[in-house]
């Protein structure tokens, strides 16, 4: 029975992914299903030339600000789209930070035998400025990695 682990959120590809997982390995697999929230940059626009700069923040300023109820809430959002897209019997993981990092991370940690990830249609300019996080993931595992296309195929439109 293999383990599989589903990057999941609210983007119709990542569902897509999903279903795509189902069919593919069965009811009787053991499913993981992550969402990892990315901790924002705070950004100072007083580098020359009107660059801008990240701006070092204390960790400390960070968990302040973190009430403890956003896991939960989180947790409850993450079941909910497992169960719209399907996915029997999911296992929850909510992470903080890097999405490629914590996806990678945990496939280690729960030893799965395949990522399954969602891979929005993006143009040259968005890879610039938004890297895909399916290219980067199957940059970075050594683990079989699933990428499922934004775009359904001619026949399901």
């Amino acid at each position: 029975m293999p383990t599989v682990l589903i990057a999941l959120d609210e983007a119709p590809v990542s569902v897509r992914a999903a279903r795509a997982a189902v069919r593919l390995f069965g009811p009787d697999s053991r499913y993981l299903v992550i969402n990892v929230s990315e901790l924002p940059t705070p950004w100072v626009g007083t580098a020359g030339f009107g660059a801008v700069a990240p701006l070092a923040v204390d960790p400390r300023w960070l968990d302040a600000a973190y009430d403890g109820h956003a896991d939960d809430d989180e947790t409850t959002e993450l079941m909910a789209l497992a169960e719209q897209a399907g996915i029997p019997a999911p296992e929850a993981l909510v992470r903080e930070g890097d999405a490629v990092l914590e996806i990678c991370a945990a496939a280690e940690q729960h030893d799965v035998d395949v990522i399954v990830v969602g891979s929005h249609d993006k143009s040259a300019l968005r890879r610039l400025l938004d890297p895909s996080i399916a290219d980067a993931v199957v940059r970075t595992t050594h683990r079989p990695v699933l990428v499922v296309s934004g775009a359904p195929p001619p026949d399901h439109q």
